[in-house]
């Protein structure tokens, strides 16, 4: 994403420079967190595929990985851990995404001003 202010006589005062960085700023803060909550939910599929694998378990032993090491653990201990960190996940997921709605709220909000401010010398939309 590029702002671009075309060659046309438009006087840019510093008010003005300030709206533009901090949708640039907003912008670039946008992708992040789209990148970490795409991140998320791969991480929660994971989980949900690791869920699966423990019901299939029949009771068999289980290991658990946490950090370098392998712990054996029953169906039980591995199903509560299992559960602990998918709702830490899904919530981590859900406040980053209330992030990411208020930034693009906020975007909305400075994209309207400079549009009309500068109309079409400015363009905004991503590449």
């Amino acid at each position: 994403m590029s702002v671009k202010v075309t060659r046309q006589d438009t006087e840019i005062s510093r008010e003005d420079q300030q709206k533009i960085n901090a949708f640039s700023k907003l912008n670039m803060r946008s992708h992040e967190y789209r990148k970490d909550i795409k991140a998320l939910k791969e991480k929660l599929d994971a989980l949900q595929d690791a869920e699966q694998m423990i019901e299939e378990s029949f009771g068999e032993g289980l290991k658990l990985q946490i950090g370098e090491a392998l712990i054996d653990v029953d169906e039980e201990t591995a199903t509560k851990y299992q559960q602990k960190i998918m709702e830490e996940t899904q919530e981590e997921l859900e406040k980053l995404q209330d992030q990411l709605d208020e930034i693009e709220n906020e975007m909305k909000n400075l994209k309207s001003y400079l549009y009309a401010r500068f109309g079409t010398a400015i363009n905004l939309e991503e590449e």
